[in-house]
């Protein structure tokens, strides 16, 4: 029993850990935010002992109620013996109860080694799943003071040691309650992580405490989990502080669990304490007045023990009542999860035979067959010709297979033509009408002519046909005979479907022949069918307000000829365009006056011989022009010709005689952008008066301003 024991020693619980061993599958000091399903009972027992090598105070010994200095033995055992159930009510909701018992080995002098119990705790958790893989929780406890006053050495809780020292070992003898958060986060089947931070209120003393524990499951669902966590718990008082947190214990638990068959569990855990800051031990002690029947004794302990062991067995219960499938049978005891409501069962949940055939109702296809029929594996009433219709009910017992049936198993011909309806073809032919196998009319357009010898099988009903059953179509425009309004078209001629020629635009020339297919209505058409212009001015007859203007004569919108320069003669009959306003013209329109005529000035203009040289008097010509056109807002448009020297040199002396004339007026101070010029060869372009050109040396054609 001292080797056990001893061994036992290396992995162990601090005595003064406020959280309890495996409250939950999923953690050992750190429960898991999650809870059990609906009707899981939960049953956790669990060993934990302390014995670390050290007396169980820091003085190796105590101080009795008459000062004296009592020394005790190292390795005394101390250890805790708890058991914990709790039910999940709803799938979300669970609570619990711990049943703690306590046991301190031999104090010397003292009568308080021995058994205890210890505090009775009340445990409610709810889980709040925030996702697949975060899970949020809340619980509370209620402590009851129930535990021995006159056992155990070693106090178990932070909490039972006052402000003032007055403790016992076994029992904190006040109320106290507590508010936990929970925290899980499930990584897959590789990683769990629980963790837990809560308040701890004292009802006699009005203290509070901060408890925590934080944890890893590694491998979670395997048949061996590994569990590392770390947890403690610390006085929250305004005085004191630095001395609170040092003396308050901080473990380090690592751990395995090992799923055994029936949702039952065994988990070996050991508990390493530490101090916060460990500088020196007997700085960060808690000196103890243990209070008992016979008398007081005075001593300090750590604030945790270096090591300790747990062992414990967990099992849970499946009690619960759901019935998912509604079939009156509860989930634990339901054998056929998955039967519809209202489905006839037995006790273990499975349907039964209610029309007795001998196939069970959850796999038979025909559940109603009336009692006493032949039925085959599926439950089915047999059918021996294989027509959907049982043979208790068909009328045609030998029907072909394959052949469409009534409700009592006969053959189904809606139309009538002898060919039942899975292989009619032609559905909807009429009584009477010869058919083949296929049930389609041998005469398709029943025009008397059978369809193997019809080279027209569509040819309308009551159409005069020939030997081939074909339309008769005397002028072969495509329209029969009987329907055609105009039989004797012209072949290849453009029919509409009444067999007339199409006249698309409705001018009286059929489309074959209509050259200017889209003349609006109304307009007058030649032979072609196009619009006629008589005169040749671009517009039509119709709309011509001057017929008979000549050939090319410019013309406006209405076909009547232009007169640009408002004198009176129309364009094509004015050799001098651009006259100037309300100056008197003759009949070929140009002014009376010479000097007023541009024309006139430019045969005063000459050059000395086949050279682009100036004679004298023509400057006297140009002045004239300067005079006009600084009179008259005009442009000035200079052409020349070289007639009269060679065909090879005529371009480049027409080009700078009519450069020396627009230099001049340039020179002058006429305007630049009034002023264009261009050399001609030989021959200056035609006009609408000198419709073959001209051999003038000059031409000058004045022009509006834009």
């Amino acid at each position: 029993m001292k080797k056990l024991l001893a061994a036992l020693c290396f992995l162990s619980i601090p005595a003064m850990a406020q959280l309890g061993i495996v409250r939950s599958i999923s953690g050992i000091h750190a429960p898991s935010a999650k809870t059990l399903p609906q009707g899981s009972l939960f049953i956790s027992g669990s060993f934990e002992m302390v014995s670390d090598g050290h007396s169980l105070s820091v003085e190796e010994g105590y101080t009795n109620k008459d000062g004296d200095f009592v020394n005790l033995d190292q390795n005394t055992p101390s250890n805790t013996e708890n058991l914990f159930v709790s039910f999940a009510i709803k799938d979300n909701l669970e609570l619990g109860m711990s049943f703690p018992m306590h046991y301190d080995g031999y104090i010397r002098d003292t009568e308080l080694q021995g058994v205890g119990i210890g505090d009775i705790e009340m445990v409610a958790k709810g889980s709040f799943p925030v996702n697949d893989w975060i899970f949020l929780g809340l619980s509370s406890e209620l402590i009851a003071p129930t535990g021995s006053k006159d056992k155990g050495f070693r106090p178990r809780h932070r909490w039972y040691i006052k402000p003032d020292g007055d403790a016992y070992a076994f029992s904190s003898d006040q109320f106290a309650a507590t508010m936990n958060l929970h925290l899980t986060m499930d990584f897959k089947d590789f990683l769990t992580f629980n963790g837990v931070s809560g308040i701890l209120k004292d009802f006699g003393e009005k203290d509070y405490y901060w408890l925590w524990a934080a944890g890893f499951n590694i491998f979670p669902e395997k048949i061996v989990t590994v569990i590392l966590e770390a947890s403690g718990e610390m006085p929250i008082r305004t005085s004191n502080i630095k001395y609170n947190f040092l003396s308050s214990p901080f473990r380090l638990t690592p751990g395995l669990r090992v799923h055994l068959p029936y949702d039952a569990y065994l988990t070996i855990s050991g508990d390493v304490g530490l101090h916060y800051f460990n500088k020196n031990d007997k700085d960060n002690v808690l000196p103890v007045e243990l209070k008992t029947r016979e008398e007081n004794i005075k001593y300090s302990v750590r604030g945790s023990p270096e090591v300790g062991v747990a062992v414990s067995i967990t099992k849970i219960i499946d009690l619960s009542w759901a019935d998912d499938d509604k079939d009156g049978v509860i989930n634990r005891k339901d054998m056929c999860p998955e039967t519809f409501k209202g489905q006839a069962v037995n006790a273990r949940g499975c349907p039964v035979d209610e029309d007795q055939d001998g196939v069970l109702n959850i796999v038979d296809l025909c559940p109603g067959t009336p009692l006493g029929l032949i039925v085959d594996y599926n439950g089915c009433p047999e059918d021996h010709d294989r027509d959907g219709i049982a043979d208790y009910l068909d009328k045609c017992s030998m029907t072909p297979e394959g052949f469409a049936v009534d409700s009592s198993g006969c053959t189904k011909d809606s139309d009538g033509d002898g060919i039942d309806d899975n292989n009619d073809k032609c559905p909807g032919t009429l009584h009477g009408d010869h058919v083949g196998k296929d049930g389609c009319l041998l005469d398709q357009d029943r025009d008397g002519i059978p369809n193997e010898h019809d080279q027209c099988p569509d040819t309308p009903e009551g159409i005069s046909i020939d030997l081939y059953g074909c339309p008769l179509d005397f002028d072969g425009d495509g329209i029969p005979d009987d329907i055609d309004k105009c039989p004797n078209s012209k072949l290849g001629e453009t029919v509409d479907p009444w067999g007339c020629p199409l006249d698309q635009d409705n001018d009286g020339v059929p489309d074959s022949k209509d050259q200017c297919p889209d003349t609006p209505q109304g307009a007058s058409v030649n032979i072609h069918g196009c619009r006629i212009d008589q005169d040749n001015d671009g517009v039509f007859d119709e709309e011509d307000k001057c017929p008979g203007t000549p050939n090319d004569a410019p013309v406006d919108s209405l076909g009547c000829p232009l007169d640009t320069d408002h004198d009176g003669i129309a364009d094509w009959a004015d050799h001098c365009p651009g006259t100037f306003e309300k100056i008197p013209v003759n009949l070929q329109g140009c002014p009376l006056n010479a000097k007023m005529n541009f024309n006139h000035i430019a045969t005063r203009i000459r050059f000395k011989g086949t050279s682009a040289v100036l004679y004298n008097s023509s400057y006297t010509a140009l002045n004239d022009i300067i005079h006009l056109m600084r009179q008259y807002p005009i442009k000035l448009t200079i052409q020349c010709s070289a007639s009269d020297v060679s065909a090879s040199q005529s371009e480049q002396i027409a080009t700078e005689r009519a450069t020396q004339i627009y230099e001049y007026l340039l020179h002058k101070g006429i305007k630049e952008y009034r002023l264009e010029f261009k050399g001609f060869a030989e021959k200056l372009p035609p006009t609408l008066t000198q419709q073959n050109g001209s051999t003038d040396i000059v031409r000058l054609i004045p022009s509006n301003m834009e």
